[in-house]
């Protein structure tokens, strides 16, 4: 049984239903970075027209951490974090390239245990840490980067 059915029967068990356009929500951000425009057009797409009852569902998948919510170049963009690797709800790191709004993800435990085990925070537990890093390469075309895969930040998830 894969990471998603596990939370889907967790969520049963507290009687809580996973209602088809939850599912449809969350086969949608597979794999991507999206706003609640995005997310609505893709599932208008399939037949679900209610922008109330994305909001509405995405609250609720944000609030059982099967989605998170992140702010990249100025907008809310939304990420599923189950059934992925590289992160969880509560910590991962986002990169994103401020010319062509490529987003990738990183993983690196030593940069959260470094922010997490610092000084400042002695005293504090850290439950939560995210991370948006938004730049653009020190030499960048605009044209060449928008057109083609020239992107630093495409290097990274390799």
């Amino acid at each position: 049984m894969d990471k998603k059915e596990q939370i889907f029967n967790e969520l049963r068990k507290q009687n809580v239903r996973i209602t088809k356009q939850r599912r449809a929500i969350i086969d949608v951000l597979e794999g991507k970075h999206l706003t609640i425009q995005e997310i609505h057009s893709e599932l208008k797409k399939r037949g679900y027209h209610n922008l109330g009852t994305v909001y509405n569902n995405i609250d609720f998948l944000i609030e059982n951490k099967i989605v998170t919510q992140i702010f990249i170049n100025g907008k809310k963009h939304y990420d599923l974090t189950i059934d992925e690797s590289s992160h969880s709800a509560d910590s991962h790191i986002h990169v994103t390239c401020r010319v062509n709004n490529n987003i990738i993800e990183i993983n690196d435990s030593d940069i959260f245990d470094y922010i997490k085990n610092h000084e400042i925070f002695k005293n504090f537990n850290v439950n939560k840490l995210q991370i948006v890093v938004e730049g653009t390469c020190e030499h960048y075309d605009s044209d060449r980067c928008k057109a083609t895969d020239a992107c630093f930040i495409s290097k990274l998830s390799r």
